[in-house]
C-alpha cells in the first residue's frame, strides 16, 4: 500500500514537472519569438527610415540638377532663338524660329514644374502652409477644379522631416483624388487641438475603400502613404461620408507652435 502511495506521489511529481517543463518551453518559445519580432519591426522602421531619407535627398539632387541644369540650358537655348527671330528677314524661318522658341517655352514650364514636384523651394525657406497654398495653387491652374482651404495659422513650426512627409501624404491623396476619383472639388484643413494637430482632407470624387485599396493595389501610390504616416508615427483614419472620399491625418507633438498673429 504505501509503495503504491510513493509510486502515485512519484508520477504526479514526473507529471507536473513535466508540465511546468513544457509551460517553460512555451514560454521561452513566446519570449524568443517577441523578441525576434521585436527586432524585425525596428529592422523594419530602420529600413523603412533609411529608404525615405534616401528617397528624399534623392529628390532634391534631381530637382537641383532640373533646376539649375536643364531649366538653365533650355533658357539659354531660348534667348539664342530669340536673337536668332530678332535678325532674320524671311518671314518663313522667323515663323519656324517662333515655333521652336513656343516649344522650348513648354519644355521649360514642364521642366520646373517637374522640379518643383520633386522637391518644393518653399518647404525649407517658409514652411508647410505657404507650400500647400502654391501647390494647390498649381493644381487649380492645371485642372479644372474647385479647391477650398482652412488653416489655424499659415505659421506651424514642425520638424522639416514630417512637414516633407505631410507634404507628400497631401499630394498622394490629391492627385489620386483628381486621377482616379474624378474630383471637382477638394477641401483641406489644418487643426490644432493642444499638442495634436488635424489634416482633414475631403473630395466630391468616386469613395474607395483605402485600406481594402491598399492591399490589393499594384501601384505605389496608397503604399507610400502608408510608409510615410508609419514613419512620422502618425494615424490616418478614413471616415465614411455619403460622396466622395473623407480622410484624417493625426500627428501628436509637444513641440508645434503656431503664430498667435496669423489665427
Amino acid at each position: 500500500m504505501e509503495n503504491e502511495v510513493q509510486i502515485k506521489l512519484f508520477f504526479l511529481i514526473g507529471t507536473l514537472a513535466m508540465v511546468f517543463l513544457a509551460l517553460g518551453i512555451i514560454l521561452m518559445s513566446v519570449i524568443y519569438k517577441s523578441r525576434v519580432d521585436r527586432l524585425n519591426r525596428k529592422k523594419s522602421e530602420s529600413l523603412l527610415n533609411a529608404s525615405l531619407n534616401s528617397e528624399k535627398r534623392e529628390r532634391q539632387r534631381i530637382a537641383s540638377d532640373l533646376h539649375d541644369g536643364l531649366s538653365g540650358d533650355l533658357s539659354a537655348v531660348k534667348n539664342f532663338i530669340a536673337l536668332l527671330n530678332n535678325k532674320e528677314e524671311d518671314y518663313s524661318k522667323k515663323e519656324i524660329l517662333q515655333e521652336v522658341s513656343t516649344v522650348l517655352t513648354h519644355a521649360l514650364s514642364n521642366v520646373q514644374n517637374i522640379s518643383y514636384n520633386l522637391m518644393p523651394p518653399l518647404l525649407e525657406s517658409y514652411g508647410l502652409v505657404p507650400t500647400l497654398k502654391s501647390y494647390f495653387d498649381r493644381i487649380k491652374k492645371s485642372n479644372n477644379i474647385t479647391i477650398k482651404q482652412h488653416y489655424f495659422s499659415d505659421v506651424i513650426e514642425i520638424p522639416s522631416s514630417e512637414a516633407y512627409e505631410i507634404y507628400r501624404i497631401v499630394q498622394e491623396l490629391t492627385t489620386n483624388m483628381i486621377k482616379h476619383g474624378n474630383s471637382q472639388q477638394i477641401s483641406i484643413s489644418i487643426t490644432l487641438d493642444q499638442n495634436t494637430l488635424l489634416f482633414e482632407i475631403t473630395d466630391d470624387g468616386i469613395s474607395f475603400d483605402f485600406n481594402e485599396k491598399l492591399q490589393s493595389s499594384l501601384g505605389m501610390g496608397l503604399k507610400n502613404i502608408s510608409s510615410r504616416i508609419k514613419h512620422i508615427d502618425a494615424k490616418l483614419i478614413q471616415q465614411p461620408i455619403s460622396i466622395g472620399n473623407k480622410f484624417q491625418i493625426i500627428l501628436n507633438s509637444d513641440n508645434y507652435v503656431k503664430s498667435s498673429n496669423n489665427r
